[in-house]
């Protein structure tokens, strides 16, 4: 299988941490890292998929573990290796027209590097706030598994 396979599982990968299924204490981990971000007056956020995260990613630690495993398995399937892999959102882009009125944009990229050191990016746009509990629901899934603790 060849390397550009790397490019489909850049792309896999952004789709799924970008859908509303990604939760983070049972929140969309969009919102979740989007909050993080303001938080600490920045509009970028990388998340080192080997689990390396900085002290206050580490709420994010799970998140990071889930997608560095999928990295792993998709790229072990097609017989890839690779030296790398990390998630960088950035926020409070200009808005698109599928943004709501209290929305900004966002870009997704995943890169991952292969063991010859080249670079396979996907980027993948979308529409978020800022986490606020006050306005979201909070995953069942989430209340489930902490029922059943």
């Amino acid at each position: 299988m060849g390397r550009k396979a790397l490019k489909g599982i850049a792309a896999d990968v952004a789709a799924s941490f970008i859908s509303h299924n990604n939760d983070a204490d049972g929140y969309w981990a969009i919102g979740k890292l989007h909050e993080h971000a303001r938080e600490h007056s920045t509009a970028k956020v990388l998340i080192d998929l080997s689990g390396q995260l900085s002290g206050t990613l580490s709420e994010f630690a799970s998140i990071a573990a889930k997608y560095g495993s999928m990295v792993e398995t998709q790229t072990a399937a097609k017989g890839l290796r690779v030296r790398s892999s990390q998630i960088e959102i950035e926020f409070d882009l200009p808005k698109t027209r599928q943004c709501s009125a209290d929305e900004t944009g966002f870009i997704c990229a995943v890169t991952i590097v292969d063991d010859r050191g080249q670079a396979w990016i996907h980027k993948a746009p979308g529409c978020s706030h800022p986490h606020d509990p006050k306005r979201e629901r909070r995953s069942s899934r989430v209340q489930g598994e902490a029922a059943g603790r």
